[in-house]
């Protein structure tokens, strides 16, 4: 029996309710990993394979201003998430697995509907767990998923840069369907926003590779871990603390940056 990813093409069709339920490039992708990650542990080896999307904000464009693209300072934020996902992603409220890109001025261009080069990069990491499906099961009785499968969906905000208050220029969720592994996925965006409707568009690109890591020794201790891997996480909650805008006992405590999916639910 092959592995669904490596089945012959043109059999029957897989239906739910009428629509065609085949699985997406990206959902094949991750499940081949997985069985991969299955493999290395009943072989009781260390690798493991981690899933690393990278995003690049490549151009942006503005339809209303025909003779070429204004001189303005922009900044995205960007956040891997579940398609029925509802946490916030804006410049004041946001969780702590999003990102910020930094501020880029994008100089002014000639031409009709002109596009500016923006040129920032952004790399996201969450590892794949053992003895789960891709649907979120655990394979385990025992143990309970947390998270109904994989991200799938790459949330985009972007907005101006200015002295008081920055504006917002439009959002976008991307489907990550079409994104297989070691593949590129690039297209223009519209920013929708509720004031103006659509007036930017992005020019992003999509990157899905999967890296191979080691877990770590039982014999290493909890000081080097913390080295090599500190937990961005527990950081951003200590700054918090300190500024008065958490209270919570932290405990000492080891993880990685790939685990901030599991703070979806705290906002700032």
């Amino acid at each position: 029996v092959h592995a669904p990813w490596e089945r012959a093409a043109g059999g029957d069709l897989l239906l739910c309710d009428g629509a065609i339920a085949e699985p997406s490039a990206y959902e094949s992708s991750i499940r081949e990993h997985l069985y991969r990650n299955t493999l290395f542990r009943r072989l009781e080896l260390p690798q493991r394979f981690m899933a690393l999307i990278q995003v690049e904000l490549l151009d942006l464009k503005n339809l209303t201003s025909p003779g070429g693209s204004l001189s303005l300072t922009v900044y995205s934020l960007l956040r891997l998430k579940r398609a029925r996902s509802s946490a916030p992603l804006t410049s004041k409220a946001r969780t702590l697995d999003s990102v910020a890109t930094p501020p880029v001025k994008l100089a002014k261009t000639s031409g009709p509907n002109a596009p500016a080069s923006w040129g920032s990069l952004v790399r996201f990491r969450y590892p794949l767990p053992e003895n789960t499906a891709i649907d979120g099961r655990s394979q385990d009785n025992d143990c309970e998923a947390l998270f109904k499968g994989p991200p799938s969906v790459l949330q985009v905000s972007v907005y101006e840069k200015k002295f008081i208050t920055d504006a917002y220029l439009g959002g976008a969720d991307v489907k990550l369907d079409g994104l297989g592994s070691g593949g590129q996925l690039e297209e223009w965006v519209p920013l929708k926003s509720e004031t103006h409707g659509i007036n930017w568009f992005a020019r992003i690109r999509l990157t899905l590779r999967f890296e191979l890591m080691c877990l770590a020794q039982e014999n290493e201790s909890l000081e080097s871990l913390e080295d090599m891997a500190p937990s961005v996480g527990l950081k951003r909650i200590k700054q918090l603390c300190s500024m008065g805008g958490a209270q919570m006992d932290l405990k000492k405590s080891v993880s990685t940056p790939d685990l901030l999916s599991y703070f979806e639910s705290m906002v700032y």
